[in-house]
């Protein structure tokens, strides 16, 4: 699921960054900001790259994991797993620090004109997910410091942002519920 969102998340940008500036080329890439040997991937060159960097879960929902079968009778599966993705967008302009401000503000009018994403709102919202809503973080100097320390790249303009609600379930039965022979009571007069 983390990868249908992101890679929706991407052909919304990219559908709406190439309607801006009437473009056939991807303006947006999913990528990391480094290679593991420290290099920097050349496939992010002169482009707005979307990063994950946390996973979180979400705890102010929670859900007993009951899921109806055949007819009226249920069966218990573990409980679904809501999770918040926080997504680093950044600006990958080497060669034009002001091409990076105006990819990266243009992003963010997109994320702020459209924050929740639905199968209603965007018809390649993708199965399997019911929404997603996007809201701006905003970090420390500190915070931000060690992200980049973390992501082991030179700092870039950017901004995160988190994806609320992405639901993970399977729905594998952990047992099956017993049906409700009889709706009346039986009671037992034996003394």
């Amino acid at each position: 699921m983390i990868d249908k969102a992101l890679s929706f998340l991407l052909g919304e940008l990219n559908t709406y960054l190439g309607a801006r500036f009437a473009s056939t080329e991807n303006s947006a890439v999913l990528a990391s900001l480094s290679n593991p040997d420290g290099s920097v991937p050349v496939i992010i060159d002169n482009k707005i790259v979307l990063s994950l960097v946390n996973i979180e879960k979400e705890t102010t929902v929670g859900a007993p994991g009951f899921v109806a079968r055949s007819g009226s009778s249920y069966a218990r599966t573990s409980p679904a797993l809501y999770l918040n993705l926080y997504i680093l967008v950044s600006a990958s302009y080497s060669g034009n620090y002001s091409s990076a401000l105006k990819m990266l503000s243009y992003s963010m009018s997109f994320l702020q004109s459209k924050p929740t994403y639905t199968a209603e709102n965007s018809p390649n919202f993708p199965n399997g997910l019911q929404q997603l809503t996007m809201e701006m973080v905003s970090l420390s100097m500190a915070e931000l410091s060690t992200l980049w320390a973390v992501l082991g790249a030179n700092y870039l303009p950017s901004v995160v942002y988190k994806m609320r609600m992405l639901t993970v379930q399977d729905g594998w039965i952990i047992e099956p519920i017993p049906e409700i022979d009889s709706a009346v009571p039986t009671v037992n007069n034996t003394p």
